[in-house]
């Protein structure tokens, strides 16, 4: 009997010796910047004897999960600094990042710059023995670095630019300014340039190699295409141009920091800076089942990535943090991920990049605003050479150039079958030229299969300069941008209001639709439709087989014409029923019969109350119940789908 006893106990302790790692894995671990590497990383705070308490680096949670400890790590709130990237990997299958409950935690990859004394003009100085790059925060604010030329704080975008002439021929590398503008003593190792063509298509940053006593500026490579009479630039981060609160700029002299802090006595009494220095913080390489969700993420540089999946598949990243970053998620090679519920700011290039071969992504609910504050090439959401992805339910409020970019550059960045929905847009091409607050690029000349409906999308500037340097302003922006040959696009029931030159633009492109829209004209100038051929695409450039149908054009100040074609290209207009408050034309019939008109039915000056819409006045574009537009078989737009919370 005894015999049989001890049997059965030494089976059932031999189970729980078995059982006992994946009873310990089954937990959580924890980080905390109060934490110690050599505890057990068991605790969330340190115990009373400091003898065992949560770990002090994610790489070391990480680390233990491979060994059989627990999958969910937990961070605790604070600072959490990185010297280098948390690398997940295969054998990270599984793994679950998150914040402590109640908790906000943020993996930085900034420098810590202290020491500062105070230098005349409300200037500190602290040492920095490597240059800081453009990419300096203080007290959690974006610095912007010293430039060049008469800044005003008042007019960021438009002052502080150089205006340049081309070098005879055409140069890339070269550019001529008047002679005295700029000291050749300027040309410094950690000086910045800054350059765009008149048309203002996206920016250089570029070295400096020689100022030339004829005004020639000479970088140190060349620029994405060559320079032309009108351009501007301007130099970045020397201290002779640190004139104003907010800025900063690196002496290499003597290799100190300069700060002009916004409020002097606060950062004189307790401010910090930093520089960013680290990309990326967390690199998910060909892992599946990652998920990360409730952290924050800051200080990494303009041209770097705080989160980048490379060959990753199944991938979450939900309720995150991302601020004064580069740009805040790529993805490489990677699919079947979701980027959701995130908050993106303050970003130096872009929200979320997708490069080629990363399919089957859903990049949702995402809040994202004050894009490209350092380089203004940039996009909300960037994609090249993707398939069958969902970008839907976003916010994207406050770019230099695009809310939405999806590009085919060539062969190997060809796209198909992707679906942008239920977006909320505003503010976009704040700081460049043709450019669309959703922009397509197809130089394949493939059926790309795209659809692009129920978007709201609000005020694309459009900034250039003309041949002498003087400011274009609403020129070449766009709501919809289909730029060089793409085809193939649906474009059904979005709202695009004060979208600059043109609510929907195609250059050169096949078989698009746009139907069932709302286009609100704001300037005299604006146009509901705007089409060109592309010359050196040859046969090829010219447009065929679009249509535009059953939309409304609601003007409020009179517009002469709203389609511009710059091409003798094929478009059919049927069903577009003109709104015009303040209309120039005859009075209008009846709003059941309406007066056609080169494909488009008018409908004329109205009188209160608008007979389409409930309040135009006050932005209010739902369709009355007894809306005429609902005769042409117009549907009202699904209002409350779109943005975040229209997730279902």
């Amino acid at each position: 009997m005894v015999r049989a006893y001890l049997c059965v106990l030494a089976v059932l302790l031999a189970v729980l010796v078995l059982q006992a790692p994946a009873a310990l894995a089954a937990g959580e671990s924890h980080v905390s910047p109060q934490g110690d590497d050599r505890w057990s990383g068991r605790l969330p705070q340190p115990n009373a004897e400091r003898s065992d308490g949560p770990f002090a680096t994610l790489a070391r949670a990480v680390e233990a999960a491979r060994r059989g400890g627990p999958k969910t790590i937990l961070l605790r709130g604070g600072v959490h600094r990185l010297s280098a990237p948390v690398v997940l990997t295969a054998e990270d299958q599984d793994l679950r990042i998150a914040a402590y409950p109640g908790e906000n935690p943020v993996l930085s990859g900034g420098e810590p710059v202290g020491g500062f004394t105070a230098e005349p003009g409300g200037v500190f100085s602290a040492p920095l023995p490597r240059e800081p790059g453009l990419d300096v925060a203080v007290d959690g604010r974006r610095m912007r670095a010293a430039q060049s030329g008469a800044y005003d704080p008042a007019d960021p975008v438009r002052s502080g630019w150089i205006v340049a002439q081309a070098v005879k021929g055409g140069d890339a590398r070269r550019l001529r300014v008047a002679p005295g503008t700029l000291q050749p003593g300027w040309a410094a190792p950690a000086l910045r340039v800054q350059a765009l063509d008149r048309e203002r298509r996206g920016d250089d940053l570029l070295g400096l190699s020689a100022i030339q006593a004829n005004g020639v500026v000479v970088f140190d490579r060349e620029g994405r295409q060559p320079f032309r009479d009108g351009s501007t630039l301007r130099l970045l981060g020397h201290p002779d141009f640190l004139k104003h609160p907010g800025q900063f700029a690196w002496r290499a002299r003597d290799k100190r920091l300069l700060l002009r802090p916004e409020d002097v006595e606060s950062f004189r009494t307790g401010g910090s800076a930093v520089v960013a220095r680290l990309s990326p913080l967390i690199r998910v390489e060909g892992a599946r089942w990652i998920t990360i969700e409730g952290l924050g993420f800051s200080d990494v540089p303009h041209d770097g990535t705080a989160v980048l999946l490379t060959g990753a598949r199944d991938v979450t990243l939900r309720g995150n943090r991302f601020s004064l970053v580069g740009t805040a998620v790529t993805l490489e090679s990677t699919s079947d991920s979701e980027i959701s519920r995130n908050r993106m700011e303050h970003l130096g290039t872009n929200g979320v990049e997708l490069r080629p071969g990363s399919n089957d992504n859903r990049i949702i609910a995402n809040s994202l605003e004050s894009i490209g504050e350092v380089r203004l090439s940039g996009a909300g959401i960037a994609m090249a050479g993707v398939e069958r992805t969902l970008v839907a339910h976003n916010d994207i409020r406050q770019a230099a150039r695009n809310a939405i970019a999806l590009k085919n550059w060539n062969n190997a960045t060809r796209y198909q079958d992707n679906v942008i929905e239920y977006n909320r847009i505003r503010d976009t091409a704040r700081e460049t030229a043709d450019a669309g607050a959703i922009e397509l690029l197809g130089r394949s000349d493939l059926d790309t299969r795209t659809l692009i409906r129920f978007n709201d999308i609000r005020d694309t500037g459009g900034l250039a300069t003309d041949a002498s340097g003087a400011w274009l302003e609403r020129y070449k922006g766009y709501g919809i941008y289909l730029d060089e040959l793409t085809n193939g696009v649906a474009m059904e029931g979005n709202l695009l209001q004060n979208t600059g030159m043109a609510a929907v633009c195609i250059r050169g492109g096949d078989g698009n639709r746009v139907t069932n829209s709302i286009v609100v004209l704001t300037g005299p100038r604006d146009r509901f439709l705007r089409l060109e051929w592309v010359p050196r695409a040859g046969v090829a450039g010219f447009l065929r087989g679009n249509v535009a149908a059953r939309s409304i054009v609601h003007e409020r100040v009179p517009v002469d014409q709203i389609v511009t074609s710059l091409t003798g290209g094929e478009l059919a207009l049927e069903q577009i029923l003109i709104d015009q408050r303040n209309s120039r034309a005859a009075p209008a019939p009846s709003p059941g019969e309406g007066r056609r008109r080169g494909g488009r039915t008018v409908q004329g000056a109205t009188a209160a109350p608008n007979p389409y819409f409930i309040d135009p006045a006050r932005d209010d574009f739902r369709l009355r119940p007894d809306s005429a537009a609902r005769r042409i078989g117009f549907v009202d737009l699904p209002w409350d789908r779109i943005g975040p919370e229209g997730v279902r």
